[in-house]
């Protein structure tokens, strides 16, 4: 037994030294000796995770579970790891096994169904766990995401500032700021929403900036200034926001944007832009900078909806020009529409936004001959998910756009694009091209659920997911939209 102890001692301090190897030799040596040493199996687990093993974290998890089923950092690490890989209904009884004998995971265990898209058990979780730990922050706040993705922002704010009122963190009052905005209340919420930047936040979807050498705009007179606009979040919210910058122009400024390299050939072209970057010259001087997302709040506007001009962003001609030559070769005569079924899987709510395959071809079964399907979905797909699209009669275009420059182009000359809430969505809106979007209904800038029309782009037609009968209303609706177009 001591030399067990010696050999697990030197393994967890190579395994803290970051000498992986070692540490792995190590624990290896120590089950030689004890096979039932759960120690060094929660630990060989740990190391499996960390390295992107996860099926094999999972077995290490399972055999110290084995030998002893009250050895709580496994069954943790255990539930952890099967949520990560998307079994949820596994991990849940190892969360409520965990809780059974006394640790406090209520508000993980609400988020594992949040992530997985079931807000109505994430919530019944967090509802009843509250008054069991009613001073739990992280659970009020589980609770308000829960009810926000349920198309209640005003419950949602309950929870929100209850969270506030036990400990007013970033991730409190940023959250709280998306159920203002969601009730349409921007003046309270964007002092607020800046909250999404603060150092203070560590959690996965917190904005970062790199240090700039100029101070940040507060909204000082901006006549006669140079002003760098950093890009943040998704394409979406950059496209989104990239409207405000017209407004900073009036005030005076010659505005620069920074942004992702897939954005910088489209917002060039953005009113109000001077010039887009994806980086920055080592010359580079401006008088102030700002996130992209804080200029509704530094310009004083009322609303973060308001959509001052449409389009306000352009295809390049000679892009379109080879789209229109391409189309016309496909279907020459047709009606050309365009599909966006599913977003980035790191999305948090994208299993509240995305659509299957199997969900969407029925909307292109049965219709007019005379319309050409395009899949624009650009992630990368398996042989047998395209042959799937080619043999329903999508033609998959997604490698041919390598930049939204080249999306945008394409959008141009289609007729109707059908997208779920990506940034193909704000694409086609900002491009004031008609746009039929299915809706999850938990992102504030489209609107209130069940809105028939979308004030963030006058050409969206809006279709809204059920918060509890999921996505078959939506989609009735619109196929017996689509087959009355065509």
């Amino acid at each position: 037994m001591p030399m067990t102890l010696t050999l697990l001692s030197a393994a967890m301090a190579a395994e803290q030294a970051d000498d992986l190897d070692t540490a792995v030799a190590q624990y290896s040596a120590v089950l030689a000796a004890d096979p039932a040493c759960v120690e060094a199996l929660n630990n060989l687990g740990a190391i499996a995770a960390r390295v992107g093993q996860p099926e094999d974290a999972v077995n290490f998890y399972r055999e110290a579970l084995a030998h002893r089923p009250d050895f709580t950092p496994s069954r943790i690490n255990l539930a952890r790891t099967l949520a990560s890989l998307g079994l949820t209904s596994e991990a849940d009884s190892h969360y409520a096994e965990a809780i059974r004998r006394g640790d406090s995971l209520h508000a993980e265990r609400a988020q594992l169904w949040l992530n997985a898209g079931e807000p109505a058990t994430a919530q019944q979780i967090a509802q009843d766990a509250c008054p069991l730990r009613p001073a739990d922050a992280d659970l009020w706040l589980v609770l308000g995401n829960a009810r926000l993705y349920q198309h209640s922002p005003e419950e949602a704010e309950l929870c929100y500032r209850k969270a506030q009122r036990l400990a007013d963190t970033p991730r409190a009052r940023a959250n709280l700021a998306l159920a203002l905005l969601a009730q349409s209340r921007f003046a309270e919420a964007w002092p607020l929403y800046e909250s999404r930047y603060d150092p203070a936040l560590r959690a996965p979807d917190a904005v970062r900036f790199d240090t700039l050498p100029w101070p940040q705009w507060q909204g000082e007179p901006l006549l006669g200034k140079r002003l760098l606009v950093v890009g943040e979040q998704g394409f979406g919210d950059q496209i989104h926001f990239a409207r405000f910058i017209a407004q900073a122009v009036t005030q005076g400024a010659s505005v620069e944007l920074l942004c992702k390299p897939a954005l910088r050939p489209l917002l060039d072209n953005a009113v109000g832009v001077s010039k887009a970057l994806d980086t920055l010259p080592a010359d580079a001087r401006y008088d102030y900078w700002t996130p992209l997302l804080s200029l509704p709040y530094r310009l004083g506007l009322a609303d973060g909806r308001a959509c001052l001009q449409t389009p306000y962003l352009s295809a390049d001609p000679a892009r379109r020009t080879q789209w229109r030559t391409q189309l016309d070769a496909w279907g020459p005569g047709k009606r050309k529409i365009g599909l966006v079924w599913a977003g980035a899987a790191g999305n948090t709510v994208d299993r509240l936004r995305s659509l299957s395959l199997d969900a969407v071809l029925p909307l292109t079964a049965g219709l007019n001959p005379d319309t050409l399907f395009l899949s624009l979905q650009t992630s990368e797909l398996p042989a047998h998910e395209l042959e799937r699209q080619c043999l329903a009669g999508l033609i998959p275009v997604g490698d041919m756009l390598p930049d939204f420059a080249a999306t945008a182009a394409l959008i141009a000359e289609l007729d109707l694009v059908i997208a779920v809430d990506t940034a193909v969505a704000h694409l086609a809106g900002a491009l004031n091209k008609p746009t039929w979007a299915l809706l999850p209904g938990t992102d504030w800038r489209w609107g209130r659920p069940g809105s028939p029309a979308c004030t963030l782009y006058p050409s969206v037609r809006p279709f809204w997911r059920d918060p509890v009968t999921g996505w078959d209303k939506a989609l009735t609706q619109l196929g017996a939209a689509l087959r009355e177009r065509t």
